[in-house]
């Protein structure tokens, strides 16, 4: 019982230690250990989307595409895929292949930068991710 307060006191102390921040500011800091970041594979016709459409990570992050509906692909802006090159220089292009509804793919970045990719089937109507990767020691994500 006595262990149960004091985790409720650290819980309620860890939510309000951001108030020294000015109003209408988030800050948020990642961890340096390597981290698996999502991605929703939704919607089938006009509504396909990735979400989030956009994610940052740190190089050597693993993203997790999981496909909730539909059938789709995670194919990489680069001329092995018929596209203009839309990922950094030196990085290896990218395509997981038809997925449907309940399979997951993984994708490891090793090199900084901005890797646009598209859903093969759903890029006409806008179906397009983004993924930012940079190589400092954290993420710092500010917004007003």
């Amino acid at each position: 019982m006595k262990g149960a307060f004091i985790y409720i006191i650290i819980l309620f102390l860890h939510a309000f230690d951001g108030l020294s921040t000015p109003p209408g500011t988030l800050t948020t800091t990642m961890a340096l250990e390597q981290d698996t970041v999502s991605v929703f594979v939704l919607g089938i016709h006009k509504n396909a989307r990735f979400e989030p459409a956009t994610v940052q990570i740190r190089m050597g992050d693993v993203v997790r595409f999981e496909v909730k509906e539909g059938l789709h692909t995670v194919t990489a802006y680069h001329p092995e895929n018929r596209r203009d090159l839309g990922i950094p220089e030196g990085a290896d292009s990218f395509d997981s292949g038809i997925l449907s509804a309940g399979e997951e793919w993984f994708l490891t970045v090793t090199v900084p930068g901005e890797y646009n990719y598209f859903c093969l089937p759903h890029e006409l109507m806008g179906h397009k991710g983004k993924i930012i990767a940079v190589s400092d020691q954290t993420i710092t994500e500010i917004s007003n």
